[in-house]
């Protein structure tokens, strides 16, 4: 057994617990429970532990299980029963080696367990990936989530799965040739699985660090000592297969370091443990060690026993490795008996098998090939996506943003324009209560000079009864006369000028609205909308207050205003 067959066990077992799944009931015990389960949730687990089951026997049912698990937990929108059924679906596609599907489904775990939030899961989904590349041959990228599932176990403080993964990446660094630092992890995951009386653990990474020693720095001196630790282990476990993996791989180093008394009793006592588990192809891997070690000693008799049986066995499980290297030493012992023809013989099925094995090999490189390139072709679509969404997301968040400027903006300058007519409004307000104050001021004016015009024309009066003269008394009250007129018209006509000025369109207003109205019921309004009172126009036209207050009472009822509640004052400030 080579270091990447053991990798490829520890890898396996640190991400799918294949050794500590709890056996939850036989296959048969499971179908029929399958039958009579009504409950989706026990029908999908049975599903599930059936997957896992073939999984090692029969792994094209494995995956058949899993996608009736998958297909029934969609149908029925079971979020937990999708997530489990896809991490289900990933590993069982990974034991048939179709890394594609197997990809696409811990891809699809991986973003079912981001939307739920559910971080154990996630690790789950990023070992899947790990493992994949590493099937593959990507160790940088299989490395790449082991390190995140670190972060993440550290965090929970998950010691176990931190020792399984830190053997994860011992795994992928002695694969990119960097063997210190390869065995600086696999030697800490060993302390980790030590210190929690992890035996299986403990086991696992002594035989990993002695592949490495053994498959890379060529130390079988050291690997031996390693491999007889995980045998050690191994006898509480009560794990035969490893058992007998164990005893051929000290067997191996025995035969490599040329001690030849202990190479056939580990490899005859691995063999009989193969034959007994019934495990053929290492049977046959280990019949060929002791055939190579029987020819290394000349005894070709024994050798050629062992070869033959190793080769049948081969083609029997089509196991074209076994078949290439047993008919390889068929022909090597065929020529080192001179036997020419059969040498031939074996060499051509030797051939075959190689040709085979280049031609499977081939296809899988190609298909490993394609994997990749598809995962990059994935990964630059995504790339894409991705920076199509966040240049639409930009472009989105740069419209919103000038449309809450342009809005701000324009609340602004509605704002200040609002401001504006305010201010403006309210100086005109102050403007024409100004001249209105004026507009009071002058006719207040008016009337004390109305009022002293009106005194001397009086006075002319008087003076112009006591005079002696007719004519000269008829003189006088013409001035007098003349005065008075004069005084009421100028006082009016400025008045008239002077409100004009300050309420433009206020008679044109009035008469467009009540064409009735006579140019004393004009003035009155003039008067009115000045807030004058009854009193103050009296003294200003020197009319009776209850002549104005009769002209009050006959323009509401031209004005249309019939309710008293109704102040005429305020009527006419409208206007």
């Amino acid at each position: 057994m080579g270091l990447q067959k053991f990798l490829f066990l520890i890898f396996l077992w640190g991400f799918t617990n294949l050794t500590n799944a709890q056996n939850l009931s036989d296959f048969d015990s499971l179908s029929k429970a399958l039958l009579f389960e009504k409950k989706i949730e026990s029908r999908i687990q049975i599903l599930i532990s059936l997957s896992r089951i073939e999984e090692g026997n029969n792994p094209a049912n494995s995956v058949k299980y899993a996608h009736e698990a998958y297909d029934l937990a969609s149908g029925n929108q079971l979020d937990n029963e999708i997530l489990l059924s896809l991490i289900k679906l990933s590993r069982s596609y990974i034991r048939i080696s179709d890394y594609q599907n197997a990809y696409n489904y811990a891809e699809m775990a991986l973003n079912e367990a981001a939307r739920q939030n559910n971080d154990e899961q996630i690790a789950k989904a990023r070992g899947l990936m790990s493992l994949i590349y590493y099937e593959i041959g990507d160790f940088e990228k299989s490395a790449k989530f082991d390190f995140e599932n670190l972060s993440y176990y550290e965090k929970v403080g998950d010691t176990n799965q931190i020792g399984i993964v830190l053997g994860n990446i011992g795994i992928d660094f002695s694969n990119q040739g960097n063997y210190e630092k390869g065995l600086d992890y696999l030697k800490k995951s060993f302390e980790i699985a030590k210190n929690g009386n992890d035996l299986h653990g403990m086991a696992y990474q002594f035989n990993n660090i002695a592949g490495v020693y053994a498959e890379y720095y060529k130390d079988h001196k050291i690997a031996l000592g390693y491999y007889k630790e995980a045998l050690r282990i191994n006898a509480s476990l009560n794990d035969s297969r490893q058992k007998g993996i164990y005893l051929m791989n000290i067997g191996n180093c025995f035969s490599r370091l040329n001690i030849k008394d202990s190479v056939l009793f580990y490899y005859q006592s691995a063999l009989s443990i193969f034959k007994e588990l019934n495990n053929q192809n290492l049977a046959a891997e280990c019949k060929i060690l002791i055939g190579s070690f029987y020819l290394e000693n000349k005894d070709t008799d024994k050798s050629i026993k062992y070869a033959d049986s190793a080769l049948k066995i081969s083609l029997g499980i089509d196991s074209r490795e076994n078949i290439k290297r047993s008919a390889g030493l068929l022909h090597k012992i065929q020529l080192f008996r001179e036997d020419t023809i059969k040498a031939y013989y074996y060499a051509s099925i030797e051939r075959r098998a190689q040709d085979s094995l280049i031609e499977k090999q081939n296809q899988l490189d190609i298909y490993k090939l394609e994997f990749q390139y598809n995962l990059e072709k994935q990964d630059k679509s995504r790339q894409l996506a991705r920076q199509r969404k966040e240049g639409l997301m930009l472009i989105i968040i740069l419209s919103l943003s000038l449309g809450m400027i342009i809005i701000l903006l324009l609340f602004s300058r509605n704002r200040i324009k609002a401001r504006n007519i305010f201010l403006q409004k309210e100086t005109i307000e102050q403007q024409l209560n100004f001249k209105d104050k004026e507009l009071t001021i002058n006719l207040i004016s008016l009337i004390k000079k109305n009022e002293l015009l009106v005194d001397l024309s009086n006075k002319l009066s008087q003076v112009g009864k006591s005079a002696k003269n007719e004519e000269s008394k008829d003189a006088i009250n013409k001035i007098s006369r003349d005065l008075r007129n004069s005084a009421d018209d100028k006082m009016l006509k400025e008045f008239s000028q002077r409100f004009q000025e300050v309420h433009t369109g206020f008679y044109e207003k009035l008469m467009h609205r009540f064409p009735d109205l006579t140019q004393s019921e004009l003035k009155l309004c003039a008067f009115l909308r000045l807030n004058m009172t009854s009193k103050d126009i009296s003294e200003l036209t020197g009319q009776r207050i209850l002549t104005i207050d009769h002209a009050r009472y006959r323009l509401r009822k031209k004005l249309g205003i019939s309710n008293l509640e109704v102040n005429l004052v305020a009527f006419l400030s409208q206007i």
